[in-house]
């Protein structure tokens, strides 16, 4: 299995960064513009769109608010190949330490996982950016300039 994993500090509360991460209007704020998401739980399905055929579904495997959240990915990610997204959080002193994991498919080529590493520390700084300054820096779909990983690698 092929491993992104970042760590970083964002000074926000907990719960601030929590509900980015797992809401519709939180994803759409720091991530992609266009998404339709269900409800905080276990078996809710989260659909990003992005360009091309790049537009992963992402179903919970596992929540805890506000520590965790899990996603598996069930379609739309060819490029990332068998996924599993983790987000931990943990408050520290009114800020959030946000831990996260991307599982990519072990039949991924090493600069795929370079691309996906990149790009997720570009949208994790817009996550970042949302919950210290309330705007993040998210996929504008028909963007020439979206940052989407690795699909140019697959």
């Amino acid at each position: 299995m092929n491993i992104v994993h970042h760590a970083l500090d964002v000074r926000a509360p907990i719960e601030t960064v929590f509900a980015a991460i797992t809401t519709s209007d939180g994803l759409a704020s720091w991530w992609t513009r266009d998404v339709q998401a269900g409800t905080a739980e276990v078996g809710s399905l989260f659909r990003f769109s992005f360009r091309g055929v790049f537009n992963p579904h992402l179903r919970i495997t596992e929540i805890e608010a506000p520590l965790r959240v899990t996603f598996e990915g069930v379609d739309g990610h060819d490029a990332w190949g068998e996924t599993t997204i983790r987000f931990v959080l943990e408050s520290i002193n009114g800020a959030t330490l946000v831990r996260f994991w991307h599982h990519m498919g072990p039949e991924r080529p090493s600069d795929a996982v370079a691309s996906a590493n990149f790009t997720w520390a570009y949208y994790l700084n817009s996550l970042r950016l949302l919950c210290e300054r309330g705007e993040g820096a998210p996929y504008q779909p028909g963007s020439s300039k979206a940052r989407v990983g690795a699909a140019s690698f697959e």
